[in-house]
């Protein structure tokens, strides 16, 4: 199993984070769903939320509309 995964979240006109990461919590069109390394690579639809991101014990938040 992996130790990180890569998170990439994009918009059309540039990159917002490019990471590598131990765990992610993504606002989903169908609701809230977390991927931890060794998951499925996965390409999703994101919906209005708030996407977290973890990097040791330091969290980060970033506002998704």
């Amino acid at each position: 199993m992996a130790e990180r995964l890569t998170l990439e979240l994009a918009t059309p006109t540039r990159m917002v984070v490019a990471a590598e990461v131990d765990e992610v919590v993504v606002p989903g069109s169908e609701g809230y769903f977390g991927v931890l390394p060794g998951h499925a690579p996965l390409l999703a639809t994101l919906g209005i939320g708030e996407l977290t991101y973890r990097v040791g014990r330091d969290e980060y938040h970033v506002a998704l509309s």
